[in-house]
C-alpha cells in the first residue's frame, strides 16, 4: 500500500518551478507568472492563478482522476474572479480555466469542453523527479562525482610535490621516484584536487598552498604527513569541502562513520563500505567487492591521516576534528542549497 500523495507537495513544486508548470500546461515558462497561490475568494480557496501574456490562467490541482464536482468548483472560482475584476481589484483580461488531474475519460473531456475547461492529466511521480533533476543541475555539489586514482595515502605524494617546487620536470620525477608516468601523474592529479597544484599547458606548477605544504616539510623526503602538514590540508578542505572529488569523498567518508554511529559505535570497516559507496553515488561505477573496497580504504586513509577519524582493530573512531568537520559540512551544504534557490 502507498502513502496518498498530497496535494499542497505537488502545488509546492509547481509554483516553486516555474519550468515545470510550463511543461505541464504546455506553455514557454518566460511568459508566465505566478498572480496567487491559494487565493481565497467567495466560494473557497482557488489552487493557483497565473498571467500568461495576456490571460490568466485559472488552475484547479487534483491528485486523483477526473470527477464531476471540479466542474462546479473551477466555475465558481471563475465567477469570483470575474466580479473581482468588475471591482476593479484584479486585472481585466480573459480567463483560461484548467485543470489538472491524474487521469480522465473520453467523456470527461467533451463535458470540459462544452464548458470552456481544459483537461490536462500529469504523473505526481514526473512532477517529484522533474523537481529533483532541476534542483540537482541548480547545486553544483549533487553532482560531484567520487573517484579514486590509486594513491592509496595523501603522504605519498609529498616527494613529488617536492621536485615539482624545485622545477623538475615531470619525466624526470618519474626516473628520480623510479615510478611509471602514470602513477606520477596520479599523485599529482590528487595534489591538483586538493588545491596544491595548479597546471598551465602542459605544465604543472605549486600553487601558494602546495609552497606553503612543501615548506612544512622542510625537503624531508618521506611518506607521513607532519603535524603542520596535517592542520594546513585539514584546514584547507574544511573551509570548502566541495572544492573537488577528493574532498567531497573525504568529507562523505567521514559523514558515513557520522550516521552510522547512531546505530554501533566504533563503526566497523564491513559497514562503511556499502554505506560509503551509496552516499557518494557511485554503485553502479564500483561494481565488484574489489573496487568498493579498495576506494573506501583510500579515502578512510586520507580522512585518517587528516586525523578526522581514527582506525583501530578495523574500527573507525571519529576525533574532535571530525565532529566538526561534519559540522562545518552540514552548514556549507545549507548555504550550498539556499543560494542554489535564490
Amino acid at each position: 500500500m502507498t502513502n496518498p500523495i498530497s496535494e499542497k507537495v505537488i502545488e509546492d513544486i509547481l509554483t516553486s518551478d516555474k519550468s515545470i508548470i510550463s511543461d505541464v500546461i504546455s506553455v514557454h515558462h518566460s511568459d508566465l507568472s505566478l498572480i496567487a497561490r491559494q487565493k481565497i475568494v467567495s466560494s473557497g480557496k482557488l489552487d493557483m492563478l497565473y498571467l500568461y501574456k495576456d490571460e490568466m490562467l485559472l488552475i484547479e490541482l487534483k491528485v486523483v482522476p477526473f470527477y464531476a464536482e471540479i466542474i462546479n468548483q473551477i466555475n465558481n472560482y471563475e465567477v469570483d474572479l470575474t466580479e473581482l475584476q468588475k471591482q476593479n481589484k484584479l486585472i481585466k483580461s480573459k480567463i483560461r480555466k484548467i485543470i489538472l488531474v491524474t487521469g480522465a475519460k473520453p467523456n470527461d473531456y467533451r463535458i470540459c469542453t462544452e464548458r470552456n475547461i481544459v483537461i490536462l492529466i500529469y504523473k505526481p511521480e514526473d512532477i517529484l523527479s522533474k523537481y529533483y533533476e532541476n534542483f540537482k543541475e541548480l547545486s553544483a555539489f549533487l553532482k560531484i562525482q567520487s573517484g579514486d586514482y590509486g594513491v592509496v595515502r595523501l603522504g605519498l605524494i609529498k616527494s613529488t610535490l617536492i621536485y615539482l617546487g624545485e622545477g623538475i620536470e615531470l619525466k624526470e620525477i618519474c626516473r628520480i621516484e623510479n615510478k611509471s608516468e602514470k602513477t606520477i601523474r596520479n599523485k599529482i592529479s590528487i595534489a591538483q584536487l586538493l588545491g596544491l597544484v595548479n597546471k598551465f599547458k602542459n605544465n604543472f606548477y605549486l600553487t601558494d598552498l602546495g609552497n606553503e605544504f612543501v615548506r612544512m616539510g622542510e625537503n624531508i623526503i618521506d611518506d607521513r604527513l607532519n603535524d603542520e602538514q596535517v592542520e594546513l590540508l585539514s584546514n584547507s578542505i574544511k573551509e570548502n569541502p566541495f572544492f573537488s572529488s577528493v574532498t567531497y569523498s573525504i568529507f562523505s567518508l567521514i559523514e558515513t562513520v557520522f550516521v552510522l554511529s547512531k546505530n554501533a559505535y566504533p563503526v566497523s570497516k564491513d559497514a562503511l563500505v556499502d554505506y560509503f559507496v551509496k552516499l557518494v553515488g557511485k554503485t553502479e561505477t564500483w561494481r565488484t567487492e574489489k573496487a568498493r573496497d579498495t576506494a573506501t580504504y583510500i579515502f578512510s586513509n586520507y580522512a585518517c591521516e587528516l586525523q578526522f577519524l581514527v582506525k583501530v582493530n578495523n574500527e573507525f573512531y571519529l576525533t574532535p576534528k571530525g565532529i566538526q568537520a561534519i559540522l562545518l559540512l552540514q552548514l556549507n551544504r545549507s548555504i550550498k542549497l539556499i543560494e542554489s534557490k535564490k
